[in-house]
């Protein structure tokens, strides 16, 4: 299988300087061979691919030697991945862009697809034509190095990304467990005020670190917008705001890698999401500073990959389901808690008091069951507030998406793994 490592390491000034003069002819032949892409095509209507940009790329070997000092295996890499980046957007152009042109200010990268060594016992890595670099190795690695990227932040701050091959495959990974009743799913029910609910009791906070951070970020960046365009004082500012958004993003994933990995850990058998229509929450000007500040895309994906390698089940609710109006005891609908500033409330006909999070945690992992068991959604046991549901929504037109009762129709799209 393959993994991907992330280490911070700290070139020399020497050392620097070489990378400089990489980032900058790689970045001069990814504009280059952008440019000649796009005026092929707007004045002769020719679609240039990889193989026509390796052609210009010796051309511009031969005018500009300097590009020779730079690895070339990089300056090969860029441009399979601008072909790469043009595949993707004629693939999908509505989520993905059009290629763009490479800034000087922006963040540098180099990616070696070979050539890379590891000494972890001299805490160092090994770069063509730069050599040894001190690295922090948080943790080893086991298998051989496929792909290394180097990239420089904003900040200065140096990262080398290590894409390594453990020579394990799909059937290493633990089988999945048996799921035999609805305490062996853990529902999660995930929003702003709490990162994420657990129908165990437990949560996770949403550090809301933008919002901390909010006072001297924008004094940071008031500053910078007072300096000269193209002075060094500009460029030292510029570096303050960078690093005050690099310790944000740091703070961020460290809570969510911490808090995916404690759920991952639980001794459930399978964990049940809601699948959230998150850049539609963003699109709400009252949430969407705070929606993007909890980073629940980032929460979900690193929630699933530790899960299956955990040989846990998966399994995502649909977004439509009604987990925070339903009762959680006697299965009563209450349509008055979709405004979202109720945060408890108390079940009309069965008199529970009912706290928003933790009864659509409880509904969540119930749901989350009877996808993985395949059960039948009126199966077993009814209540009699589901009876009457049930009799009402008989005579009136089904819905597409919802039920009356609150229950996800049997022909719904989300397929359960099979145990």
């Amino acid at each position: 299988m393959i993994r991907t490592y992330r280490f911070r390491v700290y070139p020399t000034d020497e050392q620097k300087a070489a990378l400089s003069c990489s980032f900058g002819s790689v970045r001069y032949v990814y504009n280059a061979a952008l440019a000649y892409r796009c005026k092929a095509y707007e004045r002769r209507g020719e679609s240039i691919y990889y193989y026509g940009t390796v052609k210009l790329l010796n051309k511009l070997k031969a005018a500009k030697p300097w590009l020779r000092e730079a690895y070339s295996q990089c300056l090969q890499m860029l441009l399979r991945n601008l072909d790469a980046a043009f595949s993707n957007f004629f693939r999908n152009p509505e989520t993905t862009g059009y290629p763009r042109f490479k800034k000087k200010d922006s963040a540098q990268s180099l990616q070696y697809p070979q050539g890379v060594k590891a000494d972890f016992q001299r805490q160092m890595l090994y770069f063509p034509k730069t050599g040894w670099v001190s690295c922090v190795f948080h943790r080893r690695f086991k298998g051989g190095i496929r792909t290394v990227t180097l990239r420089k932040e904003k900040s200065g701050a140096y990262y080398a990304s290590v894409l390594v091959d453990d020579g394990k495959n799909a059937e290493d990974i633990p089988a999945g467990r048996n799921v035999e009743s609805e305490s062996d799913v853990l529902g999660i029910d995930m929003g702003v005020k709490t990162l994420a609910t657990c129908s165990d009791g437990t949560f996770y906070k949403n550090g809301k670190y933008l919002s901390e951070s909010e006072k001297r970020l924008k004094k940071e960046q008031r500053n910078l917008s007072r300096k000269k365009k193209g002075s060094k004082n500009r460029a030292k500012q510029r570096i303050k705001v960078a690093r005050i958004h690099e310790r944000i993003a740091n703070q961020r994933k460290d809570a969510i890698e911490k808090a995916t990995a404690g759920i991952a850990g639980k001794s459930h058998a399978a964990v049940a999401v809601e699948n959230l229509n998150i850049k539609g929450m963003q699109k709400n000007h009252h949430l969407a500073k705070t929606v993007s500040d909890a980073s629940m895309s980032f929460f979900l994906t690193r929630l699933e990959t530790k899960c299956i390698s955990k040989g846990m089940h998966f399994v995502k609710v649909d977004r439509w389901f009604a987990s925070s109006q339903t009762c959680s005891v006697c299965g009563f609908v209450n349509k008055e808690t979709k405004d979202l500033r109720i945060r408890e409330w108390e079940c009309p006909e069965c008199h529970t008091r009912h706290d928003r999070d933790a009864n659509a945690s409880l509904n969540i992992a119930r749901e989350g069951y009877h996808l993985i068991a395949r059960l039948p959604m009126d199966g077993g046991e009814v209540t009699p507030v589901e009876t009457d549901k049930v009799d009402e929504s008989a005579k009136a037109p089904k819905k597409p998406d919802v039920g009356e009762t609150g229950r996800v129709p049997e022909t719904s799209s989300l397929e359960a793994p099979r145990l």
